[in-house]
C-alpha cells in the first residue's frame, strides 16, 4: 500500500492485476504498441483529459524503488476518484500516479527506465496522447476508445509494461489519483507533489549534477521519438537531458544494461573538437548514421549553430530572436505569446519532425541547469527573455548578478520595450555581443542548412 506520510489520502477502491507474465495483460482491450505513438487528440474528439494546461500542468507520474519487497504489494492497484464511466465526456482533472517497485536487482539507477513504463501505456495506447514528464504532463483520451477502458485495466497494463519491460522488476503495485474535486482536487495534487515527489526529484538531480561530460567516457543516445520524427536523434550526457525531460544520463545507462538492443545505444564521444560548443566526432558520426544520413554536425551546448534536433516531446525551448541578438526561453505551461510572435504551441509545431533547426531548440525543463547550459552562445549572458513563472522555478540556477536584468511578460513582449529594458538594466549582451550600443542580428540558416562559413 502506497502511503504518503505528509498527505491524508481519500479512501481508494483497491484491485489485484495478475501477477503472472503469461496472465499480466488479461482483460485489457487496447493496443499498447509503438505505433500508436505521436497520436494527436483534438479538444473534439476528446473523452477524457488529466494534467494539462487547464490545472497548471500539476500532475504527476512517479516511480520509486524500494530495498524491502515486503513494501510492494505484488499487483495491487489503488485508485482514489471517478472512474473513467462515471464523468462526463470532455471533463478533464489533475492527476497523479505512482508505481513502487522492487527487485532484488534494482537500484535507484534504474528509477528513469522505470519511469518509461509508466508512460507506455499513454504513450503507445490506443486512443491515448501523452505530452511531457513529471509534473508537466498533459494526457488525453478519445471518445472511441472510451469503452475499452477502466482505471483497473489501466493500473493493469501499467504494471504489465513495467515487467515485461524491465525483467529486473519482480514486485510492483500501482496508486491513480484522479484529482476530482470530491477527493480533493488540484490541491491534493499539489500537496503530494511539493511535500513528498519535488523533494525526491530534487535530491535526484543534484546527484546528477555532479557528475561532468569530461567525467564519462561514452555517452547514450536515443532514437525512440524516430516514428515520428523520423531523423531525431537525441544525446544524453550526464550535463545534457533529453529534451522530454524523460530520461537521464545513469538511467540512459541502466536501460542500455537491461536492453542493449533497444531504442537507447551507447554514443562514443570520440575526440573532443569544441569543447565550448560540445562538438564531439563520435556524435557527429553516431547522430549521421542514425539520421539517415542527414544531420552532419551536433553542438551539445549551442542553441544557434547545428543543435540537436527537435522531436516534438521537448518541456521548452530557447529561441533566437534577431533584433535583440539574444535568446529567449519558454516553456510548455506559458500560454502568452513570446517576443518573436509566437507562443510555445505554435512554435513547437515548426521546431518539431526531426529538423535541425539553427536558432529554436528544446529543452527539458531541468536543462538550464547544468553548468554548460547553452555555453557555447554565451549561457545565461544571452538570456534576454522569459516568463516569470519558469524565470522562478529556476531562480537557484539562473547567476544572481543577471536574474533582475532578464526581462519577462510582465517587462513586456515586444522588442523596443525588452530592449529598453535590457539597456536600463545594464545586461551584459549589450557589451558582449552588441555593437555601439546596438545588436547586430545574425544571418541562422534555414532549417538543415549549413551556416556559410562551413
Amino acid at each position: 500500500m502506497i502511503k504518503i506520510d505528509a498527505v491524508k489520502l481519500p479512501e481508494a477502491r483497491v484491485y489485484q492485476a495478475p501477477t503472472e507474465l503469461d496472465e499480466l495483460f488479461d482483460g485489457v482491450e487496447i493496443e499498447i504498441s509503438p505505433r500508436w505513438m505521436g497520436q494527436k487528440i483534438r479538444k473534439a474528439d476528446m473523452y477524457m483529459e488529466i494534467g494539462g494546461p487547464k490545472h497548471g500542468y500539476q500532475s504527476y507520474i512517479h516511480v520509486d524503488v524500494v530495498p524491502d519487497e515486503n513494501q510492494v504489494e505484488d499487483g495491487r492497484i489503488e485508485h482514489i476518484g471517478p472512474d473513467i464511466d462515471e464523468i462526463e465526456p470532455g471533463t478533464s482533472f489533475p492527476f497523479g500516479i505512482w508505481l513502487r517497485c522492487w527487485g532484488s536487482q534494482l537500484t535507484e539507477d534504474h528509477v528513469d527506465p522505470l519511469i518509461r513504463a509508466g508512460f507506455m501505456p499513454f504513450e503507445q495506447g490506443e486512443g491515448w496522447m501523452l505530452v511531457n514528464t513529471r509534473d508537466t504532463i498533459w494526457i488525453r483520451m478519445n471518445k472511441e476508445s472510451a469503452h475499452k477502458n477502466n482505471w483497473k485495466k489501466m493500473g493493469q497494463a501499467l504494471l504489465g509494461m513495467a515487467k515485461i519491460n524491465f525483467p529486473l522488476v519482480e514486485k510492483v503495485e500501482a496508486q491513480i489519483i484522479i484529482g476530482a474535486e470530491e477527493v480533493g482536487g488540484r490541491d491534493l495534487i499539489q500537496q503530494i507533489l511539493d511535500t513528498t515527489i519535488r523533494p525526491e526529484w530534487e535530491a535526484y538531480d543534484a546527484r546528477l549534477m555532479g557528475l561532468e561530460d569530461e567525467d564519462v567516457d561514452v555517452f547514450y543516445g536515443c532514437t525512440l521519438c524516430q516514428t515520428f520524427a523520423p531523423n531525431h536523434v537525441c544525446c544524453i550526457t550526464p550535463q545534457r537531458n533529453p529534451y522530454c525531460g524523460i530520461m537521464s544520463y545513469l538511467g540512459a545507462k541502466a536501460l542500455v544494461e537491461i536492453d542493449p538492443y533497444g531504442y537507447s545505444f551507447v554514443m562514443p564521444k570520440g575526440e573532443c573538437l569544441d569543447p565550448v560548443m560540445g562538438r564531439y566526432t563520435g556524435v557527429d558520426q553516431t547522430v549521421y548514421e542514425r539520421s539517415s544520413r542527414t544531420v552532419k554536425y551536433v553542438n551539445l551546448y549551442s542553441s544557434l549553430r547545428y543543435p540537436q534536433t527537435n522531436c516534438g516531446c521537448f518541456e521548452a525551448a530557447a529561441f533566437y530572436i534577431p533584433e535583440l541578438d539574444g535568446i529567449g526561453l519558454v516553456d510548455r505551461r506559458h500560454p502568452g505569446d513570446t517576443p518573436v510572435g509566437l507562443n510555445f504551441s505554435k512554435m513547437a509545431g515548426f521546431m518539431s519532425g526531426g529538423n535541425q533547426n539553427h536558432g529554436t531548440m528544446g529543452l527539458s525543463i531541468r536543462t538550464p541547469k547544468s553548468k554548460k547550459f547553452l555555453q557555447g552562445d554565451g549561457g545565461w549572458e544571452r538570456i534576454v527573455w522569459m516568463p516569470n513563472e519558469y524565470k522562478t522555478q529556476l531562480a537557484d540556477c539562473i547567476p544572481e548578478e543577471l536574474y533582475d536584468k532578464i526581462a519577462t511578460e510582465e517587462i513586456g513582449i515586444d522588442v523596443p520595450t525588452i530592449k529598453e529594458f535590457l539597456k536600463t538594466k545594464e545586461h551584459p549582451i549589450i557589451d558582449k555581443y552588441w555593437k555601439d550600443g546596438e545588436p547586430l542580428s545574425l544571418k541562422v540558416p534555414k532549417p538543415n542548412e549549413d551556416w556559410p562559413d562551413e
